[in-house]
């Protein structure tokens, strides 16, 4: 399956790519390590939406 969102470097800080829009995002972050875990974090959502839902609802604090 074909990734959404792409990983980029510009001027040191990381930025993200929607590869459907060519929209593109900074992450704020220098840290790659940090920054493969916020695209791995949206290309996830995107591919199980359900189990995003789910994992919100249940997180503490987001009480209803």
């Amino acid at each position: 399956m074909k990734e959404r969102f792409y990983l980029f470097k510009r001027n040191g800080v990381f930025y993200v790519e929607d590869g459907q829009t060519g929209r593109q995002h900074s992450l704020k972050t220098k840290d790659g390590i940090e920054a493969r875990r916020m695209v791995h974090a949206r290309n996830e959502a995107v591919r199980c939406p359900v189990l995003n839902l789910a994992i919100g609802r249940w997180s503490p604090g987001h009480e209803r």
